[in-house]
């Protein structure tokens, strides 16, 4: 599972190689002899012309969407970063400071160095900055402050780079393009993220959940019914907050899986995400089966009454069409979770979590609505089995950890988070 994820290589038992491991175990690989230096040398790549020519047209035939994405990024900010710094001694009359470097010459400093700079480096807080700035510059009058958010990238990011730099060096040494073992102790630098522990996660109450949809609803201009356009989103904090889905899976949300289930439960069937990239020309939006589901299976969550009430006004308003529960700010379009952050998600949060203790969600996205509500089930006492049902784990996750479930209406924990929720009114 994990070989295909990230197209690592595999061995003679097709188990996944991981890219942390070394290039080759033989202490000539580690220390190059003469003859693997030259051997290395014949080939002419540098590290860009080997990933651009070799290693990504024959890897990008293999990964669906997200993954090729997420590879061909990362290959492009290494392609960047791994060129020869000024003052390098191998920079000679062939290499000059600020080219690609040359697979022969390639060491572990290299990457290690390159996995360092990529701490630094995000694109979207740089995109905002720059939006900020344009901003401030276009304003007429005094001088205004313009406070820049910091630029780092999360661990996983720094893992993925990691990861990615792991499968073009293995490919670069299984046909003797790279000499020794360049990857060694990089993986060490972006070790993989650990998950918070339960007590130590910052996320909304369900009653900040709810506040949260109250403020949201009281935002944007005023719709033909005289309500303001946040009313279109109510309801969907709300089942974000409460059902637990992923964002793809509310985006791909049609209304009859409103009913379909029950009149306590909400099916979720599908998920779907935007695919825009000009230099591959890939346009449009891809609707998936779930995740780590088969095609046509789905999910059914038990729903809060006062969920549920909203949802159907929801409907009643005509704030869906036939084919989405969410839509637009216009009502035109598709959900589009990005469009909503500087209107109403980020100043629902400011109303809700500026000055107080929990001020650190005031930056945080919509997937903290998926963890707070996963969070609600598991401190309401739904047993961990049914919460992993709900939110969609994987079945080899299901069966080595969850213990199995044969009821599928959940009538006990759907009174068990009814009178969770009128209690602690």
């Amino acid at each position: 599972m994990e070989a295909k994820r990230y197209a690592w290589a595999a061995d003679e038992r097709g188990w996944p190689v991981d890219p942390g491991r070394p290039v080759s175990g033989s202490a000539a690989a580690v220390h190059p002899t003469a003859d693997t230096l030259d051997a290395a040398s014949k080939s002419g790549h540098s590290f860009e012309s080997y990933v651009w020519d070799v290693w990504w047209p024959t890897l990008t035939q293999t990964l669906e969407d997200k993954n090729r994405l997420g590879h061909r990024r990362n290959a492009e900010v290494a392609v960047e970063l791994v060129r020869y710094p000024p003052g390098d001694p191998r920079v000679g009359s062939t290499h000059n400071a600020g080219d690609s470097i040359a697979l022969h010459h390639l060491v572990a400093d290299d990457l290690k160095s390159a996995v360092v700079e990529r701490r630094g480096i995000n694109g979207r807080t740089a995109a905002v900055n720059q939006r900020r700035l344009t901003a401030a510059l276009s304003t007429a009058g005094d001088v205004v402050d313009v406070v820049s958010l910091p630029e780092f990238a999360s661990p996983a990011t720094v893992r993925a780079f990691a990861t990615t730099l792991g499968m073009i060096v293995k490919a670069a040494a299984a046909s003797q393009q790279v000499a020794g073992d360049p990857m060694a102790g990089v993986m060490a630098l972006a070790p993989k993220p650990r998950p918070q522990r339960l007590s130590a996660r910052l996320v909304p109450t369900i009653e900040e959940v709810f506040d949260l949809a109250d403020a949201i609803a009281i935002l944007g201009s005023r719709m033909k019914d005289g309500r303001p356009t946040g009313e279109r989103f109510r309801s969907l904090i709300l089942a974000a907050g409460s059902l637990g889905p992923r964002p793809g899976e509310l985006v791909a949300h049609q209304p009859e899986w409103l009913y379909c289930a029950g009149p306590s439960l909400v099916r979720f069937q599908e998920t779907e995400a935007a695919v825009y990239d000009t230099k591959e020309g890939s346009t449009g939006r891809r609707d998936r089966p779930l995740k780590h589901r088969a095609e046509g299976e789905h999910r059914d969550v038990p729903v809060l009454p006062e969920v549920a009430e909203v949802l159907l006004l929801h409907v009643e308003r005509g704030y869906c069409n036939g084919q989405r529960t969410w839509l637009s700010p216009t009502g035109r379009g598709h959900l589009d979770w990005g469009n909503l952050t500087d209107t109403y998600w980020r100043p629902a949060l400011e109303k809700v979590f500026g000055g107080t203790s929990k001020a650190a969600l005031v930056n945080a996205s919509p997937k903290v609505l998926r963890k707070a509500a996963i969070t609600w089930w598991l401190e309401r006492g739904v047993s961990p089995a049914v919460a992993a049902e709900w939110a969609g784990h994987t079945e080899e996750v299901m069966q080595i950890y969850y213990a199995s479930r044969s009821s599928t209406t959940w009538a006990a924990e759907a009174d068990m988070l009814l009178s969770g929720r009128a209690s602690s009114r």
